[in-house]
Parts: structure tokens; C-alpha cells; sequence
């Protein structure tokens, strides 16, 4: 089974912030990890605090086509945004763009409308485009309903941070309403971190459970967050692959991989000798 993993932040410089590790997840590293978790690929997404930007996360998904891609992070203060997402459909290893809606100061340029222009060209050209919009779900929404050919994933299946238990899932019906949209998908990253009880957290298996319901299995990709992961890699995969007794067959093979890949147009066959 072809395991993907949607979400690593990969650097080699800068200071990581807030709850993620603080040594840094280079290529080394991540491969290492990989080869220890069983993960065959990496959605690559370069962390803020990178100051090469997304220089050193296409770097690795240029020397590895085959097991690294990038979803890269686009400033919205800068001049010409059309013309700079135009810019990435032809740079190799970038895949998608994502973008940050979770604090007041990075919601102004939606409110000013600054990414308008965005959407239409990033539709166009097939790019995929994640958010991060904890609590503001209904942006999200709005922009799913106005650009129906626009490939969405909504990411940590839109929990707010630091959020655990029961309280992690209080916006589950927003959530699930927004499977009306089929260009909406979801990302269920690092879920274990949501929960109280220890692996193989059997509390996460009702809301999971409600999430691949509403969006069925092949709109739902897994992922890791790694580096902010307080459990091991493996128990990440095999909490999916192994703890969760309504997800075998077919639609476990999507979740952990195919859908991922399909999504974003990520060749599957095996490279060429």
C-alpha cells in the first residue's frame, strides 16, 4: 500500500516556533523517519520560520521527484500575486499553495480582498490550494461555492490549535456541511494530538468516523504534521492502518495515499529503470 503523507514541514535554518520540535526536520532526517514510519512519500509544506522561503522544501522535491512535493506558502503583501501563481504552475515540485486564515492579522488581505484574484488563476491552472482556517470555515466556504473547479483541502480537518477532547470537534457540523461543496477535501493531520486517551485513541474514532461519512473516503487524506507530533510516526500510520476497523480495503488505500496523489496529479506508477 503507497503511503503519502499530506503535511511534513521540512527546514534546515531558522527557529521553529510554538509547538513544534525545535531540531530541525531536514532531508536527512526525514527520510530517516520515513524509512522507520513506512511512509513512501512527503507533501512538503516550508514552514514560516524558514528564511529560505520555499527554496529548501523544493530543493529536496527536485533531487526526489518520486517521494517529495511541495505546497507552498505565498505572501499575500507582495506585488503581482497573479503573476507569481502563474509563475509556479511551471516551477517543478510545486504542486499547491497554502494559506494561513488563522490569526487576525493574517485574515486582512482576505477581507481586502488581496487573493481574489488568486482563486480564478489557481482553479485554471489545476493548482490545489489548502487552508488553515480554524474558526473561519465559512471563508472557505464562500470561496469553494465561487470557484467550483477550485481544488480545496480544508487542514487538521479544521481544528483550532492546541484544542483536545471533545471540545477539538465542536465545529464538526460546520465541517461536514461544507461536503456539499466536491471540490472540498480534507486533510485529517496528526489527529491523535486531539486526543485525551492514549493510542490507539479510540476517542477519535466517532468524529473520524462522521468525517469519512459526510466527504466518503476519497475526499479524505492523511497526514502527519511531524514535527508536531507527540506520539511516534509509526502510531500515526498505524493508527489509520491498523485502529480503525470501518476503514480497510479500497478506501484505506485511498486515504493513505491514492487520494493524495490523485489530487494532486502526483504520478503512481513506479519511476523507469
Amino acid at each position: 500500500m503507497l503511503i503519502a503523507d499530506a503535511q511534513v514541514h521540512a527546514w534546515s535554518q531558522g527557529e521553529s516556533t510554538g509547538h513544534h520540535r525545535r531540531t530541525p526536520i531536514t532531508g536527512e532526517v526525514l527520510s530517516a523517519e520515513m524509512a522507520h514510519a513506512g511512509v513512501d512519500r512527503v507533501v512538503l509544506v516550508p514552514p514560516l520560520w524558514d528564511t529560505s522561503g520555499n527554496g529548501y522544501s523544493l530543493a529536496l522535491a527536485r533531487s526526489d521527484p518520486q517521494r517529495f512535493a511541495v505546497m507552498g506558502l505565498l505572501d499575500p503583501h507582495l506585488p503581482d500575486l497573479p503573476g507569481r501563481v502563474r509563475g509556479w504552475t511551471r516551477e517543478p515540485g510545486m504542486v499547491g499553495m497554502r494559506f494561513l486564515f488563522n490569526t487576525p492579522e493574517r485574515l486582512v488581505p482576505v477581507h481586502e480582498g488581496r487573493l481574489d484574484a488568486v482563486w480564478p488563476i489557481a482553479e485554471e491552472a489545476g493548482l490545489v490550494v489548502a487552508f488553515l482556517a480554524p474558526g473561519h470555515l465559512d471563508l472557505v466556504d464562500q470561496i469553494a461555492a465561487r470557484h467550483p473547479a477550485l481544488r480545496i483541502i480544508v487542514d487538521h480537518l479544521g481544528v483550532p490549535r492546541a484544542a483536545t477532547g471533545p471540545m477539538a470537534f465542536n465545529h464538526l457540523p460546520q465541517l461536514l456541511a461544507m461536503a456539499k461543496h466536491p471540490n472540498v477535501h480534507v486533510k485529517a493531520v496528526g489527529v491523535g494530538d486531539y486526543a485525551l486517551d492514549p493510542y490507539p485513541f479510540r476517542s477519535l474514532s466517532e468524529p473520524l468516523r462522521r468525517v469519512f461519512d459526510a466527504f466518503g473516503a476519497e475526499r479524505v487524506m492523511w497526514g502527519s504534521d511531524l514535527s508536531r507530533l507527540h506520539h511516534p510516526y509509526r502510531q500515526c500510520v498505524s493508527h489509520f492502518v491498523e485502529e480503525l476497523p470501518w476503514l480497510s480495503g479500497d478506501a484505506l488505500r485511498q486515504v493513505m495515499g491514492l487520494n493524495l496523489c490523485r489530487l494532486l496529479d502526483w504520478d503512481t506508477a513506479p519511476p523507469k529503470a
